[in-house]
């Protein structure tokens, strides 16, 4: 297990590793048609719900790093997002996935680079050697403009699930 990972603060933001008891905030933050309009595959099931978790408790388990639920440091138990980087198999290479999702009254705080900055500050010094990646809806302007405020590139645009997507790497 990455310590450091597991779980961390930023000056506004509690950053701690998925839990099972989480299964309710992250369907209602990942079933919500506002999160989810740049979604391939949004979740429409608690079934859903519970294969993504499995997914991402097995990171943190076989990993010792995945996804974050990401609570407000003054309102404990207030989830607000998810964030942080997980490994993914991605053409063929083992990289790290960075990803961020917050509720709509989230938008527009900054949270989304606050929590981005430290996965990625944590990344670097603890895993240099993999691969940094946003994979973001070419449609998505405000996650293109947190990843370049992060000083990530596009790379290249692919299909990602079927829609026109930026790969955007560290540098």
């Amino acid at each position: 297990m990455l310590q450091a990972f597991e779980s961390t603060t930023t000056e506004r933001l509690l950053l701690r590793r998925i839990r099972e008891s989480d299964l309710e905030a992250l369907f209602a933050l990942h079933s919500d048609p506002e999160t989810n309009r740049y979604s391939p595959s949004p979740m429409r099931t608690l079934d859903d719900a519970r294969t993504r978790m499995a997914l991402w408790l097995a990171d943190w388990s076989q990993h010792g790093v995945g996804y974050w639920l990401v609570e407000r440091r003054e309102a404990p138990g207030a989830v607000v997002g998810l964030g942080g980087v997980r490994y993914k198999e991605f053409e063929g290479q083992k990289v790290l996935n960075l990803a961020y999702r917050f509720t709509p009254q989230a938008w527009g705080t900054g949270y989304a680079t606050e929590v981005s900055r430290v996965a990625l500050e944590l990344a670097r010094k603890h895993l240099p050697d993999v691969p940094v990646v946003a994979i973001i809806s070419q449609e998505n302007a405000p996650s293109i403009r947190v990843a370049e405020r992060l000083g990530l590139r596009l790379d290249r645009v692919i299909q990602y699930e079927g829609i026109p997507s930026g790969v955007y790497v560290v540098g």
